[in-house]
């Protein structure tokens, strides 16, 4: 069972190794990578809320959200085993709205739409590939 918890400044160690994995950052609209010092910095100006996501106490990635912008990064060992449909899952339960950005060549276009999300029109070109805005509304 999947399990959402605030992200702690312990947690950002971990945080660091997803997001800093250069199969995490090609599906980023930022791309670069980052240092413990400049995370730790970005941490303590935090606005909205970052989830952990664990399954049976183990983290598995994390849950990004800037107000109702919503992202999920699995680590890469434990990607394609559906527990970013299950943190979605969790996280959008109590969501009339939510938002977010993806490559149209992300694979994971496919589980947005699963999960209710739709594309708007809105997009932009970054790194010269088309990313595309998706709406949910329970």
């Amino acid at each position: 069972m999947v399990k959402l918890k605030l992200l702690t400044k312990e947690d950002l160690s971990f945080l660091l190794e997803v997001r800093n994995d250069i199969s995490t950052r090609s599906y980023l609209e930022d791309d670069n990578i980052f240092t413990l010092k400049g995370c730790e910095k970005w941490f303590g100006s935090l606005t909205s809320p970052w989830y952990i996501i664990e399954i049976e106490s183990n983290k598995v990635g994390y849950i990004r959200t800037k107000g109702d912008e919503v992202g999920c990064d699995i680590h890469p060992n434990f990607r394609m085993k559906g527990y970013a449909k299950a943190a979605y899952t969790e996280y959008l339960k109590d969501k009339k709205y939510a938002t977010l950005w993806v490559f149209e060549d992300n694979f994971a276009l496919d589980l947005y739409k699963s999960l209710g999300f739709e594309k708007d029109g809105e997009f932009k070109v970054v790194r010269e590939r088309k990313y595309v805005h998706m709406i949910y509304k329970s």
